[in-house]
Formats: C-alpha cells, structure tokens, sequence
C-alpha cells in the first residue's frame, strides 16, 4: 500500500517526481516524503477555502514540525519529522521555504531582481539544499543546488505568467524590469504578447540561461559519488532548460499554451543525465 507522501508525489506528476523513479528504494521513498512536504506547503498558499489566517496558520505549524516542537497529528507530519530527525536534516532550508511560500499568501511584485532572486532562493533553491542532502551528496554540492535552483524556478516563472496572475494575482516579473521594457501591468491583465513582451522575457530568460551555465560548470567540478547522487538533479535541469529553449525558439507564447518536454524526452533526458550526457 502507498503511503501518503508517495501518494502526494504520484498524484502531482511533476518533472521532479519523474525524476526519482530509478533512484533506489530507500532515496526515493526519502524524496517523495520531501517532496510531499513542499507539495503540501504550496497547496496551502494556492488551494481554494482557506482565510489568510487559517494559511498562516497552517504554515506556523510546518514550522514547528520540521523543528521538532509540536507532535504529528497524520501519516505526512510522521513521515517528515521523522526524516528530519533519521537524516539529520538542517530545518533552515524548508525554514526558508515555507517563508517564501507564504510571501505568496499576499503577493507582492519584487521591485528588482535583488528581490526577485530572493523569492527564488527560499522556494527552489532551498528544496534543493534539502535534496542535496537527502540523496547523500555532500556539502560541496550546495552552490550547484542554489544555482539549478535559481535557474529552475526562473522558467517556472517565466513558463506560468498568465496562470499566476489570472488564478492568484501573482507577478514575479520585477517592477524595473517591467518599466525598462515598457510592458505594463494592464498589457499583463489583457495578456498582450508584445515585442515589448518578448523582449522582458528574453532579458529573465537570459538570466536562467547564465544559472543554468553555473550549475553545470559546479556540477562538473563535484566528486564522482556526489555527481551520481544527483542525477535526477540533472535531468531536471536537462528538462527545463529544454523548456526555455521552446519557449524562446517559439518567441515566448506564455499567454496561448503552456510550454512542456513529452514523456519520451523526459525519458531521454534522465537515461542521458544516467550516463553523464549533459
């Protein structure tokens, strides 16, 4: 029988979880307790029927979890406090994390990319600080994390602009980047694809392209045995940086579909990313 945080993971059908399915038993049961933790924490902040408070409650109450200071009251808090405790997990990261996701409770647009990239470093580079740990590679592999990281959640944001503004109000385009292009807020509203448009999303997408470049050049430099534990870390990013690309050969449609690799590219990318093919 699944477990809830197995469940979580199976339901979701993203491109992490795809990532983990040849990873050792044990590691992958580890990512998916994990990845149900950062599941549940983000459904918190985006799924219907909750008030401000109750969310901020929910939140305050993943923290006291994660640091060991409140008892588990179902399976998923069981499975994640003790995967905090068996793996020695630092608690700071998913600290980090549920912060971050709960700036999105009341969203507010990063003035500039300072800002922009400390939202992205609390919600995608902290998961892979955690991650990082939790497939055994060691601390040398932190600054390859924080940059995949980066570069992970910049095409998200890049990808998901029209679903983020229509479904939560969302804008993490940063103000001056905005004002610098000359794309505006009700250009966003009215979903105008522009050569003003194409041209802020080239700048971000520029952005992603040069963390995507540091990641790989980090992840070169690592051992053998780290660089093993993390290729699902690889084929992630062999993923998304395929989906920046369509995006940018396709002049960043993000208003009329949603950008995305196909099973059988998925499949590549991880065989690849098995053999040390970047």
């Amino acid at each position: 029988m699944s477990s809830q945080s197995e469940e979580i993971t199976r339901k979701a059908k993203s491109n992490l979880a795809f990532t983990l399915i040849d990873l050792p038993e044990t590691e992958r049961r580890h990512m998916a307790e994990f990845y149900a933790f950062c599941r549940t924490v983000d459904d918190i902040v985006d799924e219907p029927g909750m008030t401000s408070e109750q969310r901020h409650a929910a939140l305050d109450r993943w923290k006291l979890l994660v640091q060991g200071q409140v008892e588990v009251a179902n399976e998923l808090e069981g499975d994640v406090v003790r995967l905090v405790r068996e793996l020695e997990l630092d608690p700071g990261p998913m600290i980090e994390l549920i912060e971050g996701c709960r700036c999105d409770i009341l969203p507010k647009q990063p003035q500039n990319r300072q800002e922009l990239l400390e939202y992205t470093y609390r919600v995608a580079s902290c998961v892979g600080l955690t991650s990082t740990k939790i497939l055994g590679a060691s601390e040398a592999a932190f600054p390859y994390a924080v940059a995949l990281g980066h570069a992970l959640q910049l095409v998200n944001i890049i990808r998901d602009i029209a679903e983020d503004y229509k479904k939560h109000g969302r804008v993490y385009l940063p103000t001056e980047d905005m004002v610098a292009f000359s794309y505006t807020m009700e250009d966003l509203a009215q979903g105008i694809h522009s050569p003003q448009l194409q041209s802020l999303l080239e700048y971000e997408a520029a952005l992603a392209t040069k963390f995507f470049r540091e990641a790989e050049g980090l992840y070169a430099q690592l051992s053998a045995k780290d660089r093993n534990a993390l290729i699902p870390t690889l084929a992630m990013a062999m993923i998304y940086g395929k989906i920046l690309e369509k995006m940018k050969a396709d002049g960043f449609h993000v208003f009329a579909k949603r950008y995305r690799v196909n099973m059988f590219q998925k499949l590549w990318y991880l065989f690849r990313a098995r053999l040390g093919i970047s």
